[in-house]
């Protein structure tokens, strides 16, 4: 009779402890601030332009690039074979898209206003698979506003 005694005791208190952990333990777990797949508008400034940025080039928007970036690199970019260069890829491969900015470093200075990113944008094309160009971006903060200061290829 006293194993019995004991026995449903132990299995009471089990079960007891069990439904306590499982059911007290989701209540501790911390959402994350930011999904890791959160999209670009939900990311924290200043690196969402980036994303904007490679968005508004894969599709051909050059209007839109100019409220992307420096007044400064608006007028590099025209003058200077990086805009043509990704209109004749564009041209010559009508399926290459792009699909995101790998950041591999990044300091951001919010007293200067000043962030710079080195990462590879990464485009995805039918005919060559997916293309990895290394690049050094300057961001900076225009009036409250990041904006694209310069991009640099690396390689």
């Amino acid at each position: 009779m006293r194993l019995c005694k004991y026995f449903a005791l132990g299995l009471i208190l089990g079960i007891v402890l069990t439904w306590g952990w499982f059911s007290f333990s989701e209540k501790n777990k911390a959402e994350p601030a930011l999904p890791a797949l959160a999209p670009a508008s939900q990311q924290p400034a200043p690196f969402a332009v980036i994303y904007s940025f490679y968005q508004a080039l894969a599709a051909g928007r050059e209007d839109q690039l100019s409220t992307l970036v420096t007044r400064e690199f608006g007028t590099a970019l025209k003058s200077t074979s990086l805009l043509q260069r990704w209109q004749q890829r564009r041209q010559q491969d009508p399926s290459l898209r792009f699909v995101f900015f790998l950041i591999k470093e990044q300091e951001v200075d919010l007293k200067t206003g000043i962030a710079r990113v080195r990462g590879s944008a990464e485009w995805v094309s039918s005919r060559q698979g997916t293309i990895s160009v290394p690049q050094t971006i300057i961001i900076l903060n225009e009036q409250g506003v990041w904006k694209i200061q310069d991009i640099k290829e690396q390689g």
